[in-house]
């Protein structure tokens, strides 16, 4: 059986993907709801402003080019149908000098529906060890 509330949160998080390869700043930051928390792969830092996320961004995104794919999720919906969770792992593909460098990772991502849209509002990421 489908699940709306989860076609509609799954689908952000491909937009977030698709806005992550794209590097546009922008469309990332759209995504989140203006108080969610960020614990990024490549920071030790809790980031939980908008401005915190455009720096972490500009920093994640600057070398261009970066990919992500997601290879394993899994989700939950709330008792109320309020907020979907769905965790699992991904990888980032970065281009340098000597050649590309993925970054394999786990991911848990909350989105609620605020205003009409599903919006991140937890997102946490760690590189795989």
């Amino acid at each position: 059986m489908e699940e709306p509330r989860f076609n509609g949160a799954r689908a952000t998080l491909m937009q977030w993907t698709e806005a992550v390869a794209s590097g546009r700043i922008e469309q990332v930051l759209g995504l989140y709801a203006p108080d969610a928390i960020l614990v990024p792969t490549l920071s030790n830092e809790i980031i939980v402003t908008e401005e915190g996320r455009r720096r972490y961004f500009e920093f994640f995104l600057s070398d261009g080019g970066a990919r992500c794919a997601v290879e394993h999720e899994e989700f939950r919906i709330d008792r109320e149908g309020d907020t979907v969770t769905i965790g699992g792992v991904y990888s980032f593909s970065f281009p340098r000098p000597t050649g590309e460098e993925t970054v394999p990772a786990r991911f848990l991502f909350t989105f609620e529906m605020l205003n009409t849209r599903w919006l991140i509002t937890g997102h946490h990421s760690s590189r795989c060890v």
